[in-house]
Order: structure tokens, then sequence, then C-alpha cells
């Protein structure tokens, strides 16, 4: 459709012209009115069909091509989103929250603007050769001069595009860094204010945005001179097709209506030459950079932790399967080493240090290999798991867990694709040590806020460790669970969560003695040798 309108949009100062030479011309020259009806009504009326064929054309053609571009934003978002929430995760040190959120939505938005190169230009250019055409129909040498002219011009504007390309690189990358940090700010405030750096963390974003802003300044600045150029350009080369066709009208060579559609076909060609190059300069270095990293993150190899198969299937097991959780060897960061099983329905604590409770959990949650000895769930090695299985059977919580705007209810039912049962919930939250006296509105009308602002830290430790408890897995690892709370509550939680998953296997990685006083056994790393 847009190619339709690059067309037409030509054909216009032709109708226009066939009007002069066919009507206006005869009327001054003293021929009736009678002589020129017929030759007004078939012009006239083609001028109203091509005039409504170069505004439809270009309304829906528009349309449609923003629709596709919106369109493919929306897939290729789609496409990020499900790498960044791939159960088989992603190679190296985790990305920060803020960095993919930038390439998920800014970077997917630049990326896409390439695509305004396949919808616009090929019309512009269609549109530039048949002005060439009209004009080669009128003149051979005005035709030959803009067949001459237009690739010079094109490639001399590409050529001044280039600083620009390279700013926007430089441009894009600032802004994509100052969001993620930005939005990574924003989301460790708390613990930021907690540690009183406010100041710190206030001069490192005040850092990256001033490089941001130096960047935007800079592309700016470059994307002005780029488009004024091309625009003069473009109103430079129609002038001077302007200019031969007068002097050629003035040595009759061309009749008043073609030097009319010259000028008509002239000041068309200035619309499409400066649109395509601004096109092809712009959209094309703008979506550059960012299509560069949004190919780097759906490129990402899969974490080596997380390409296991194994889905149950008994024929698969490797060793004994006597202890649902071997740990064998297992070398931890400060150098001892863990080795121990767990059977199933056991109560067990483990006492680590931190490093080593990170380890495990990673392990356990198909984010990490041991690179010193194994751990096997029903005889299996964990990497050998398919991780959405592993989770499904395993569920590791880490020390610090995110909760969800909603309300205390709806975020300890939140533990699955779809909410779990209302009741157990409740049982959950009791089991926790959170009553609704507690809390201002009770269970269903008491809202966490973003990230569990609105309640105490404690708070939101129960309300975390009670999404755990009503998820109900196989194999439950909580990493202290109660570091917020006080003694007396602590030692409620531990007896209630000990007596609320009995048959069930439960492992805690603390060294608090109200754990350890309901634990069927207390595990701890040794040095060397073999443990006692």
């Amino acid at each position: 459709m847009l190619i339709v309108h690059g067309i037409a949009g030509m054909l216009l100062p032709v109708v226009i012209g066939m009007l002069v030479d066919k009507v206006v011309a005869p009327s001054a020259a003293g021929v009736g009115f009678a002589s020129v009806t017929g030759p007004l009504v078939w012009w006239g009326l083609a001028l109203v069909g091509v005039y409504l064929v170069v505004n439809l054309s270009y309304r829906f053609g528009g349309r449609l091509g923003w629709f596709g571009v919106q369109r493919s934003q929306f897939e290729l978002s789609q496409a990020v989103l499900s790498r960044v929430l791939d159960p088989r995760g992603m190679v190296g040190a985790a990305r920060a929250p803020g960095g993919l959120l930038a390439v998920a939505t800014g970077d997917v938005h630049r990326a896409c603007l390439v695509l305004y190169v396949t919808v616009y230009p090929p019309g512009e250019i269609v549109g530039l050769l048949t002005a060439a055409v009209i004009l080669f129909a009128i003149h051979p040498w005005l035709g030959l001069g803009v067949v001459v002219a237009l690739p010079i011009v094109v490639v001399l504007m590409q050529l001044a595009a280039i600083p620009l390309r390279r700013r926007s690189i430089r441009e894009q990358a600032g802004l994509a860094d100052a969001a993620a940090v930005a939005a990574d700010l924003v989301a460790g405030y708390r613990v930021i204010r907690g540690i009183n750096a406010q100041a710190t963390a206030a001069g490192r974003y005040r850092t990256v945005s001033r490089e941001a802003l130096r960047g935007t300044l800079a592309a700016q600045f470059a994307r002005a001179g780029f488009d004024g150029i091309s625009t003069a350009t473009a109103q430079l080369f129609a002038a001077a097709v302007v200019v031969a066709a007068a002097i050629l009208a003035f040595t009759g060579q061309l009749t008043i209506g073609q030097l009319v559609t010259v000028a008509g076909v002239a000041v068309s060609l200035i619309g499409p030459l400066d649109g395509l190059v601004g096109t092809l300069g712009t959209f094309w270095a703008i979506s550059q950079a960012s299509a560069r990293r949004v190919l780097d993150l759906l490129s990402e190899p899969a974490n080596p932790a997380g390409l296991g198969e194994h889905t149950g299937d008994t024929t698969q097991r490797v060793g004994t399967a006597e202890d649902l959780l071997r740990v064998d060897r297992l070398a931890l960061p400060d150098g001892s080493l863990l080795n121990t099983t767990v059977s199933s329905g056991e109560f067990v604590v483990i006492d680590l240090p931190q490093a080593g409770q990170r380890l495990l959990t990673d392990v356990l949650s198909a984010q990490a290999v041991p690179v010193t000895g194994q751990v096997l769930l029903d005889g299996v090695a964990v990497e050998a798991w398919d991780p959405t299985t592993l989770r499904e059977r395993v569920l590791a919580v880490p020390h610090t867990s995110g909760l969800f705007a909603g309300t205390v209810l709806e975020n300890a039912r939140a533990t699955g694709d779809k909410p779990l049962d209302e009741a157990i919930a409740r049982t959950a939250l009791r089991v926790a040590a959170l009553t609704e006296t507690e809390l201002p509105s009770g269970y269903d009308a008491t809202r966490v806020g973003d990230g569990g602002r609105e309640l105490s830290g404690g708070q939101r430790q129960r309300i975390a460790l009670a999404r755990a408890i009503t998820a109900d897995p196989d194999l439950l690892v909580l990493t202290d669970p109660t570091s917020s709370v006080d003694a007396v509550t602590e030692q409620h939680i531990a007896a209630a969560l000990r007596t609320h998953r009995v048959g069930r296997t439960t492992i805690v990685l603390t060294s608090s003695p109200a754990f350890r006083a309901v634990a069927d056994r207390l595990i701890a790393p040794y040095e060397g040798g073999e443990p006692s």
C-alpha cells in the first residue's frame, strides 16, 4: 500500500500538469468553455481519484506497518521474557534485574524500529523511480539527471549518518546502564537505607546518569545536524530540478503544464528522499545497539545446572535410592566438606556458614553444579534432573524472598501456576506464627505493598515462610527462616513447622537453637577425613 502511495504521489503533479495544459492554457488562449468541459471533467475526476489513492493508501499502509512493528515488539518481548524466565537459567553470574528490565522493554522497542526500514523505504524508492520515469518522459535530460544524482545523494547522506550511528550506540548503552542502575537502586532501597548508604547509592546513580546525559546530548546533536543536512539536501536537489525545468521551459522545450508537472514532482521528491535517508540513517542507527543487546541475551547459553532431562524414571537412576537426598563430599566455599544423607520424612538441621548455605540452595534449585562432590536426589545427580521436575519436588527457599504486590493471603497462596487452596494458606500462616490480629486488616485485606514495604521485616519473613509451607513440596529447604523474629516466636515456629511437616522431608539451614531442639538430627560439615 505504501508503494501504491509512492506511485500515486508522483502521479498527482502529472494530473495537475494535464489540467493546466488541457484546461487552463486553452481557456487562457480564448477557447470556449464547451471545448474544455470534457477534459475538465475527466482530469478533475482523475485528480480526485489520485488524491484519494494517495490519502487512503498512506493512511492504511502506515497503520498496517505500525501494527506490524508493534506486533513484532510484542513477539520479541515475549521471546526475551521466555529466555529470562527459562527454568534452565543462564550461564555465568546472575544478571541485575534492572539490566534485564531495560533489555525487555527499552531495547526491545528500539530494536523493532528497524522494521520501519522494511515498511517505508520500498514505497519511497518506488516513488523516486516513478519520478525519474515521469521526468524522463517529459524531457530525457531531466530523467537522466535525476537517475544519476539520486544514488549519489543517498550514498553521501548514508556516509553522513555514520557519526550518528556511533553516537546512538553510545547513547543507548548509557541509557540502558542508567535504567538498570535506577531499577536496582529502587528495588534495594530498603537495604540501602538500612546501612545508611543513600549518599553512596545516589552518587553512583548520578555518575551513570550524567554519562547517559552526555551521550544523549551528543546523539541528539548529531541527529539534529543529520536531519538538517538531509532536509536541506533534499530541498536543494528539488530546487535544482525546478531550475533545470525552468531553463528548458524558457527555451521552448517544455510547455507550461509540463513545467508545473516538473515543479510538482520536484517538490514531491523532497518527502521520499528525506524519508528514505532519514529512515535508513536514524532508525537503523537507533536500533543496532539495542538489537545487539537483545541478541546477546537471547543467545546466552543455559546454565549447566539446568540441562538435565531426568523426570523421575527409575531406569535412569544412578546409584542407590535408599535415601531421598545424598550429599557426597560436597566442597563448601570455606574448604570444609559436607557428607550426609537425608531420608524421606526426616526433619534435619544443617549448620553451615552463609556461603555454604547459598551453595547448597543453588545446587538444589538447579542454579549451580558442584565443583567437587555431588548431590543426589533419589539416587540421581541433581544436575541430571529436568529443572522443572526438580523444582516440583524440591523447594529451596533463599534467605531473602521477595513478596508480590497484593494481600497477605494472596502472597501465601502464590505458590504455582494457580493460587492454592485458601484454607491451606491460612493454616500455613498460622504455622508461621502470623496471626490475623497482628495485621491491620487481617489476611484478606492487609496489603503488603511492593516488595512488602508496608510490613515489618519479621512479617515479611513469615509470609515468605508460609508461602513455602503452602507449596508442600517433597523436600523443603529453608535458609535461616526466622532470623528476623524474636526468640519466643522462633520457638513457636520451629515446633509448629516440625509438627506440620510430619511425613514430609524438611531441611533447615540454620544454627538456631530452637530448630536444633526439634530436629531429628543435626548435621555439620567437617574438615578433611571422615565425619565422626
